[in-house]
């Protein structure tokens, strides 16, 4: 076989892959009204009750309600790292175990690679091998599976359907036969509808109301009633020769309302028949998924930022004693400054250490998070783009990118450690010193 024919089949089988992902994408799933929607973009955890930051009902209140899925994730990230201890100590025999299992290998070569870093970076001192590298390890580990956990099927996907907030964008809802509810998106790049608070209190409107909610026979006669009407206002509207087409949507809309109110009150938004037909409900939901990938909260991150900065301060004092504060208050420099007046020059160098420091959680925990953060987004924006195949080649970048984010969250917090358990000033007294001997 000849390169020439070689590239025919190579470029056969692109085209092959394309028209698949544009079939799938741009045919079969809006035809099935499972066209992949826009999920709703927030900083903050989302509660599972649909509430906002700044309502009373948001926070950890109860499982339905209050809780976030962030919040979650990360309790299921805790559960993971201590069932993944367990497991290894037990199939190691409690570290005994000569020749490795799987799960005993997987967890010492973690434990190694780590132990190594704790190393290189602070020595073989009872401190960093004894206290700093269980940290180090336990926090690789963590981040290792609330990273990988938002690239795992159904995380960020599957959740509660509830109405959506004013600002936020959504999409009609259908129930299925099971009793469970999906969004309806019948139109390949549905971008969805912006919601109001309008319409947010008319869906909530519907929920908490079922009473008032249409049997079958009444969306039935209602569907019936509007193709009619639908059908002979359109001929009217050419009959009058309007052909404007955004005047036709607005005629158009303001009937379907109408008789869609006969059997939905408050009803949001202007659905065709065949949509009301395949069950479409005319209000805007959205989804808050049941987990949602912990590092792309930055409370979570900035958490353990916090955690890490006050290790390094631990560790810094168990090292030096109080001595290790001297490097941002340096009473020293102040006190030998008519032998040596550029002391004055390191007491203010102390002073711009101590901003140095409080950035030490600023450059963990947003690097950690805008990663995260943005990692989720491109992969909910190239399924949105291309629901098939596609999205496997992003989902295999963001293993690479969430393995290294975690890796590196673990070596800063080593070297950051190791930094505070180090003298600086150390080498400076002892010359002083012996200046002063001579």
């Amino acid at each position: 076989m000849n390169a020439t024919v070689r590239g025919l089949m190579i470029f056969g089988g692109l085209v092959l892959f394309i028209a698949a992902c544009a079939w799938l994408t741009f045919s079969f799933l809006p035809s099935n009204n499972v066209s992949v929607a826009v999920p709703v973009i927030t900083v903050p955890g989302e509660s599972f009750g649909g509430a906002l930051p700044d309502d009373p009902a948001y926070g950890v209140q109860n499982f339905l309600g209050g809780w976030t899925n962030t919040f979650l994730a990360m309790l299921l990230a805790d559960a993971l790292v201590i069932i993944f201890a367990l497991w290894a100590r037990s199939s190691s025999k409690n570290w005994t175990r000569e020749v490795p299992t799987r799960i005993q290998g997987w967890a010492e070569l973690l434990g190694n690679f780590i132990y190594s870093q704790v190393q290189n970076f602070a020595g073989r001192k009872p401190l960093a091998l004894n206290w700093l590298f269980p940290l180090a390890a336990t926090i690789f580990v963590f981040l290792l599976a609330v990273n990988w956990m938002k690239l795992l099927p159904g995380i960020e996907s599957v959740g509660v359907i509830h109405c959506a907030h004013g600002g936020f964008t959504g999409y009609p809802a259908i129930k299925l036969n099971d009793g469970a509810y999906q969004l309806y998106v019948d139109s390949p790049l549905n971008s969805g509808v912006g919601a109001t608070e309008e319409s947010y209190h008319d869906c909530e409107h519907y929920k908490e109301h079922p009473e008032e909610r249409p049997s079958s026979e009444e969306k039935g006669a209602m569907v019936e009633l509007l193709a009619e009407e639908e059908a002979v206002l359109r001929e009217q509207l050419t009959a009058e020769g309007i052909t404007d087409a955004a005047e036709i949507d607005t005629r158009v809309n303001a009937l379907r309302l109408e008789v869609i109110e006969t059997a939905y009150p408050h009803a949001t938004l202007p659905l065709s028949p065949e949509q009301l037909k395949e069950g479409a409900l005319p209000y805007i939901f959205a989804v808050t998924p049941y987990v949602r990938g912990g590092s792309t909260d930055l409370n979570l991150t900035l958490g353990l930022a916090l955690v890490a900065f006050f290790a390094f301060q631990v560790f810094g004092v168990a090292a030096q004693g109080p001595a290790y504060f001297m490097k941002f208050i340096n009473v020293n420099a102040l006190g030998n400054i008519q032998k040596k007046p550029l002391g004055a020059i390191d007491f203010i160098v102390g002073l711009i250490e101590i901003i140095s420091e409080i950035g030490k959680i600023i450059s963990l925990a947003f690097r950690l998070f805008g990663n995260m953060f943005a990692g989720g987004i491109l992969l909910a924006v190239m399924s949105f783009l291309v629901a098939f195949i596609v999205p496997a080649i992003f989902i295999g970048l963001e293993v690479i990118i969430t393995t290294i984010q975690a890796l590196v969250f673990a070596i800063l917090t080593i070297v950051f450690s190791a930094q505070a358990m180090e003298g600086h000033h150390g080498d400076d007294e002892h010359h002083e010193e012996h200046a002063e001997a001579h």
